[in-house]
């Protein structure tokens, strides 16, 4: 008692000491607390009623139309099993010993028509008692069942006379590549003279068919469904909701229970299945998330926000009319930080804080004019870089076509000659291409054959070219003189050495948002020494490869990534380089 009245005379001398405005706000604070406390005890206690009574309801009536569609899906495939009983075609295959080979076909093309007008129905499988079936089925299913009248369930099938039995994986005698179960639907097919089985006809619903059900049912529901068969084993293999859950549902053997899990309180409800043996089970959240109470929390809330606000009104306008201008100001600078370079413009008079304010609106001025000066000059930069890079390939490039042109000057062929100044010159009008320094990729491909019918003219046959260019590729506009070093590489590096004659093949489709543009030889290729010579980090101090250098430089800089090109190559198997082009960019004129 003794620090308790201590510790109630200091806070008492605390709260005389304070200043009036801070009295006001305390006391109301106290009793703001102890009435927020005491609705909000209120509240809860009501939406936690409410929220149970509606979730209740809600997997009520999604649980019985969750089990109204499962068993129509049932009904249905029993019913396509029941027409399938009454084909003339399945009956002769299976009263056959040894059907034909024509027979079995127009009996499996009776189950294949059926099988593709009920999407849900997964495999068909038919058995005769002779030791063979047929099977239809979209995705890959095993059976185990090599003599029918020896399966765990036949005995029972025909006990059923003529009736239909629901099993999983047909009792485990089928199983699916995917790991997933089949919801077989079986039933003995009779002779309808002597009234003896003569097959086994087994309709599979794959569990997708069943998941597809609960999701289209269930959709925004916010309830978890299980479906577990007449062993209390889940019918969807691999489960989320089973794994999770399954540890609680034995806890309570009624058919409607409150569990928590992880400090979570869910409603679970139980709902059997005659027709099939199964339990449909649903857990849902009783976490408020219903829209009527999703209403009545913003109610509340706001009717506590707007107490709350005619308090800050009354109590804080006094002060706002100091406090407010500095917020502001300092959210202003706050952005600074966050990149955000904005000038103060409201009103604040020619006070200290209006001084304040000008200054650093002077501050944010001369901030912004810097970062515009340095944007201007790495624009300069990146342009300049360009025009040097691409100076760089062009001399490259003529003094090997010059070298072509004088040796056919030389060899005295005159229509060679005017043939070779003719290709060189529609190659220079599509180079300069008005100073642009963007081309269709149509041009670039047309520069190509050009370059290559000078070439020609000296290598003769030793070099043969190919082009596959995807029609929606060629009016993409691209880079200027990207193919020609790559495609005078494959010939002075790739065919030339190898003495043999060599094709060129230039490839451009589009792939992931990307335009793919590749060039491809069959000549000497490359070792991992000389890939690793020009990989990406090795390339810029390559001085051998100057053609691919500059090049890759140059669309570096162009697209702004570094992601861009791919070599692929082994000794004496030819190289492929591979350009990956930003599609987006490269339709910018």
């Amino acid at each position: 008692m003794k620090y308790l009245k201590h510790f109630m005379e200091t806070v008492k001398r605390m709260f005389l000491n304070t200043s009036i405005r801070s009295k006001v706000l305390i006391i109301f604070m106290v009793f703001m607390l102890f009435y927020v406390i005491i609705s909000a005890v209120i509240y809860v206690n009501v939406i936690k009623n409410e929220t149970l009574s509606q979730v209740r309801q809600r997997s009520h009536e999604t649980t019985e139309l969750i089990r109204t569609n499962i068993n129509t899906m049932i009904d249905n495939a029993n019913n396509v099993s029941k027409m399938m009983t009454t084909s003339s075609l399945i009956r002769s295959y299976l009263e056959s010993d040894k059907p034909s080979r024509s027979l079995s076909k127009s009996a499996n093309e009776v189950m294949f028509n059926i099988h593709i007008t009920f999407p849900n129905i997964d495999s068909i499988y038919l058995y005769d008692l002779h030791g063979s079936g047929l099977r239809t089925n979209k995705y890959l299913t095993v059976s185990s069942v090599e003599d029918v009248k020896k399966a765990p369930w036949f005995d029972e099938l025909v006990k059923l006379n003529g009736g239909y039995k629901i099993a999983i994986n047909a009792e485990n005698t089928l199983k699916t590549y995917s790991g997933k179960n089949l919801v077989s639907v079986m039933r003995v097919l009779n002779d309808l003279d002597s009234l003896n089985p003569i097959g086994v006809l087994v309709l599979n619903i794959s569990q997708d068919s069943i998941s597809d059900v609960i999701n289209e049912t269930s959709e925004n529901g916010g309830s978890s469904f299980i479906i577990l068969d007449a062993n209390n084993n889940p019918v969807i293999k691999n489960d989320g909701a089973y794994e999770m859950y399954n540890p609680y549902l034995g806890r309570t053997s009624e058919n409607e229970d409150i569990i928590t899990i992880n400090n979570k309180r869910l409603l679970v409800f139980k709902s059997d299945m005659p027709d099939t043996g199964w339990k449909i089970i649903s857990c849902t959240s009783l976490s408020s998330k219903w829209p009527a109470i999703r209403t009545l929390n913003v109610l509340y809330v706001l009717f506590i926000g707007i107490t709350i606000f005619l308090f800050i009104v009354a109590s804080l306008f006094t002060a706002n009319l100091i406090t407010l201008p500095i917020k502001k100001l300092i959210n202003s600078m706050q952005g600074v930080a966050n990149g955000v370079f904005k000038r103060v413009s409201y009103n604040t008079g020619n006070d200290e804080i209006g001084e304040l304010k000008n200054n650093y609106n002077l501050m944010i001025m001369e901030i912004n004019n810097l970062i515009i000066k340095l944007l201007d000059e790495e624009k300069k930069k990146r342009k300049f870089e360009l025009d040097v890079l691409n100076e760089q390939i062009k001399p490259h490039f003529l003094y090997n076509t010059l070298d072509n042109i004088a040796y056919l000057a030389l060899s005295g062929n005159n229509q060679t000659v005017y043939e070779a100044v003719n290709a060189l010159g529609s190659f220079c009008r599509i180079s300069l291409s008005k100073g642009s320094e963007v081309i269709s990729l149509e041009n670039e491909v047309h520069q190509i054959q050009n370059y290559l019918l000078l070439q020609k003219l000296r290598y003769g046959e030793m070099i043969s070219d190919e082009y596959d260019i995807a029609p929606d590729t060629k009016q993409i506009k691209i880079l200027k003189n990207i193919l020609q070093p790559l495609v005078e590489n494959s010939i002075y590096h790739g065919i030339r050495p190898s003495g043999e004659p060599g094709f060129i093949k230039i490839s451009a489709h589009i792939n992931g948002g990307c335009l793919i543009l590749s060039v491809e030889d069959n000549g000497v290729g490359m070792d991992e020494q000389e890939i690793n010579s020009i990989s990406d980090e090795n390339l810029a101090g390559n001085q051998a490869s100057f053609g691919l250098r500059g090049t890759i430089q140059r669309l570096k800089i162009h697209y702004g990534t570094d992601d861009i090109y791919m070599v692929e190559s082994s000794k004496y198997s030819g190289t492929k380089i591979t350009l990956k082009i930003p599609l987006e960019e490269s339709k910018d004129d």
